[in-house]
């Protein structure tokens, strides 16, 4: 039976990358982590999202995919689909070892990042030596932590949406580990590299036995020059590890693939409690051919940073504050509750983020395409407009 391109992507995202993601605990402990998370509620938000005719902009997920190299390179692999990943996991870390120009030991590779920042907690957290996690931020480590029973401090982002340092050092003090999003999700704040490498001195003084994880699961998209990888840090401190994912810039967020970096025996802490075969056999060959495609990224970050200025250019023009943009998404203050907006927007089909509770008012907006962007753009000053309206009894 010939498999169209359409149809792979289907089956390969409904089934497949959902039985290699399947974690380390009873199917009853499973049902309990969902109801903690919310993870209910953010399925049914996802299912809403994907309707006919929705303009997905909802997930900080790359719209347009891969590119026909990948699934090119995807489909030749199909012979090897019957086959538990062994080789290809080392074919993948030799690539990244030539594109970072380290060692292959100093890279592991996760079910996208997420299994690596379970790993993470599982591996430098106990009940006495908790996570600190901002907030907002990616909740996904904190989550986990509490659903572990292991403590979790979360200090509030400045008013910038910038993460606050200086409470964040203050929150390590006797931390087991401490998750750095850089960018951040969901504010899209950025700190500079020397602002990062400050903040780990002060942490490893405040706390000798915290790890600190830097997640840069964005790091391609951003234009801040006063950026830069922590890579090195890790490499030179064995209390730093960097996780990066192929969900973003590359596109695969539906067959997912992440690594994390550092020195081997930070590493072999996180290791001991990863799946093996966690990363199927077509994610790997996808990986292995995209990770070293320098001008696919140039052209995807190029996509983004059009599209992107375009819709903020919108907001700013309208009035609502945006203060940053450093990934393939940004916040915007729209002055009203960010659930009401997100649903009134759905309702035109344009699907945007979730209502983050440290920051009401705040809508996220990932980037799609140009055609959707004009098209999400419009939605926006409708649904501002009618509120607007609507606010003042109907008065203009």
């Amino acid at each position: 039976m010939a498999v169209s391109r359409r149809s792979f992507v289907a089956t390969l995202g409904a089934g497949a990358s959902g039985l290699i993601a399947s974690p380390l605990i009873t199917w009853r402990g499973h049902e309990a982590l969902f109801a903690f998370q919310g993870t209910t509620e953010r399925r049914a938000d996802r299912l809403l999202a994907s309707k006919p005719g929705m303009v997905r902009i909802d997930s900080n997920e790359n719209p347009n995919g891969p590119g026909q190299h990948v699934f090119d390179t995807i489909m030749k692999h199909f012979v090897d689909a019957n086959r538990y990943p062994t080789k290809s996991e080392d074919d993948l870390i030799q690539v990244l070892a030539k594109v970072h120009d380290l060692k292959p030991e100093n890279f592991i590779l996760g079910c996208g990042s997420g299994e690596l920042l379970r790993a993470a907690v599982q591996a430098f957290t106990t009940p006495t030596r908790g996570l600190v996690s901002p907030e907002p931020t990616f909740e996904s480590p904190a989550n986990f932590a509490r659903f572990i029973n292991h403590p979790v401090v979360s200090p509030k982002v400045d008013s910038k949406l910038a993460l606050d340092l200086n409470a964040m050092v203050d929150a390590a003090r006797n931390a087991g580990l401490v998750y750095f999003c850089n960018p951040n999700n969901p504010t899209a704040s950025v700190h500079g590299a020397s602002d990062v490498a400050s903040y780990v001195d002060q942490v490893m003084k405040a706390s000798p036995e915290a790890v600190v994880l830097i997640d840069e699961a964005y790091h391609e998209y951003v234009a801040d020059p006063s950026y830069a990888t922590a890579i090195p840090i890790a490499l030179s401190n064995p209390r730093v590890v960097v996780t990066r994912t192929f969900s973003k810039v590359f596109g695969m967020a539906g067959m997912r693939a992440g690594y994390a970096v550092g020195q081997p025996d930070t590493l072999k802490k996180m290791q001991s409690w990863l799946l093996g075969s966690n990363v199927n056999q077509l994610a790997l060959a996808a990986a292995t051919m995209t990770v070293a495609d320098k001008a696919h990224i140039a052209e995807e970050v190029r996509k983004n940073r059009e599209a992107r200025a375009f819709t903020r250019k919108f907001f700013e023009n309208a009035g609502y504050t945006v203060h940053a943009a450093d990934a393939n998404f940004f916040m915007v203050d729209v002055h009203r509750d960010a659930k009401e907006f997100k649903m009134e927007c759905v309702k035109q089909k344009v699907a945007i983020g979730r209502q983050f509770p440290a920051v009401p008012t705040y809508a996220r907006i990932s980037i799609g395409t140009m055609p959707e962007m004009k098209k999400a753009v419009a939605v926006f000053h409708s649904v501002l407009t009618n509120q607007v309206s609507t606010s003042n009894g109907g008065k203009h």
